[in-house]
């Protein structure tokens, strides 16, 4: 059966680069490291998912419920603990809950006012498989199936933007910026001194020396840059891949000139998840402080799923809170975060950026025999920022009334953190994107 061009475009996204159909990023949108003005109308939105399934009773811990005490005897928390590393405590003022020990950082923000926390947050009917709640939560569909829900907003608003309007940052493109009409990035961190040096033209790893990878660019542009019949579908190729690499050579010129505003962790301190996470942060700020239209950002961190060991295995049989797996996130995560904030504080875009945070499920509100959490429902999310009215939101799941599989029951549906973001930040109608009507959580005017 014959094909027009855009069935083969799309049919072929999958085998071909990203960085081939990617639209071209013009070099007057960059701010060539002077910096960017501030513009009360600029809206970014920074997604950090918590992959693997993040535990949320150990997260917003609610210490003072007897049945989380004794749902959780060994890995839960008692009031006395609830101290970060310089002794400061990590209870949410008045409210009978507290931030996890390592959450020290997230929790001076909070006290900010500069954090909301969505408690509660899940879909009816949850799927306890990491791929097909992954699927859901991305899509916004509790069937898993279409676009993903920012590649709708993207379709929407994004439409011949520039090409670095929505940036993911990690191993491969999330189903959240899945799309029909607009192609979204992924740039992979290549570590080092040049983290965007795989988001280049990629020459023969065998070339010899700086000449030959030279002489193939010039070759590659040279080939992309002739003539084509008109309307001709190798034309449209070639025109997009060598556009592509213009615009990937002038980004990696533009956040050279990048100067951080604050300090992010290096040399494995506190951990060497807490520096790849900060790391990948550290490239949105310099994608935000460069690219004036580059709005929308997608950042993971991993390795969630503690079945076992989750607070830690030192000689103390399990009891040093501070150093087990779970702790070792929060802490990635509370650290990365705030270090963006000052970051972003320091180069006057503060007032301009939220972030969400979420996970395909929490766990189960028992330990298990293996001082972990197996797989559960309903998990808090975190919405970040200096736009963002600081607070509890939502409703905190009873640990008494479970469900049939002994889960606690969600109280807040995600998608109103979706719906409340899309109206109240990004300026769209939620309800064409989501696909329903949801509540407003408040937590953004």
């Amino acid at each position: 059966m014959a094909i027009n061009r855009r069935q083969f475009i799309k049919r072929s996204a999958g085998a071909v680069s990203v960085s081939l159909v990617l639209p071209r990023f013009w070099m007057s949108n960059v701010a060539r490291g002077q910096g960017i003005a501030a513009d009360p109308s600029r809206k970014i939105f920074v997604v950090i998912q918590l992959a693997g399934g993040n535990d949320g009773l150990n997260t917003v811990v609610p210490y003072t419920d007897s049945h989380y005490q004794s749902l959780r005897p060994v890995i839960g928390f008692t009031d006395t603990e609830l101290k970060d590393e310089n002794g400061n405590s990590t209870i949410l003022g008045s409210d009978p809950f507290a931030l996890n020990p390592a959450m020290g950082e997230l929790k001076s923000l909070y006290d900010a006012h500069k954090v909301a926390i969505v408690l509660g947050a899940g879909y009816l009917n949850p799927n306890l498989s990491h791929f097909f709640s992954m699927d859901i939560w991305q899509t916004a569909n509790t069937s898993g199936a279409g676009s993903g829900w920012l590649g709708k907003y993207a379709d929407q608003k994004l439409l011949g933007k520039s090409g670095l309007s929505a940036v993911s940052i990690g191993s491969a493109l999330p189903k959240t910026f899945y799309a029909d009409k607009v192609v979204i990035p992924n740039i992979s961190p290549a570590g080092g001194t040049d983290p965007f040096a795989l988001y280049a033209y990629q020459t023969d790893p065998s070339a010899a020396g700086v000449r030959d990878k030279n002489n193939q660019l010039n070759t590659f542009k040279a080939t992309n840059s002739r003539s084509f019949p008109a309307d001709s579908f190798i034309g449209a190729l070639a025109k997009a891949g060598f556009d592509a690499e213009e615009g990937a050579a002038q980004l990696r010129a533009a956040v050279a000139a990048y100067t951080p505003g604050a300090t992010y962790p290096t040399n494995n301190t506190p951990s060497a998840t807490a520096v790849s996470f900060a790391s990948a942060l550290k490239m949105v700020a310099q994608i935000i402080t460069t690219i004036p239209d580059a709005n929308l950002f997608y950042v993971q961190l991993g390795a969630f799923d503690h079945h076992s060991q989750e607070i830690g295995t030192n000689t103390d049989n399990f009891t040093d809170r501070t150093k087990g797996q779970h702790a070792v996130l929060l802490k990635a995560l509370s650290l990365g975060v705030k270090t963006f904030y000052d970051d972003l504080t320091a180069h006057g875009l503060a007032d301009n950026v939220v972030m969400m945070t979420w996970s395909e499920f929490g766990r189960r509100p028992n330990e298990n025999a293996s001082k972990g959490t197996d797989h559960g429902t309903a998990s808090p999310m975190f919405v970040i920022g200096n736009p963002v009215q600081g607070g509890l939101f939502g409703q905190q799941p009873s640990l008494t009334d479970l469900d049939s599989a002994g889960n606690i029951k969600y109280k807040v549906d995600f998608r109103s953190t979706y719906a409340t973001i899309l109206d109240k930040w990004l300026g769209a109608d939620s309800q064409s994107i989501l696909g329903a009507k949801y509540d407003n959580l408040g937590f953004l005017v």
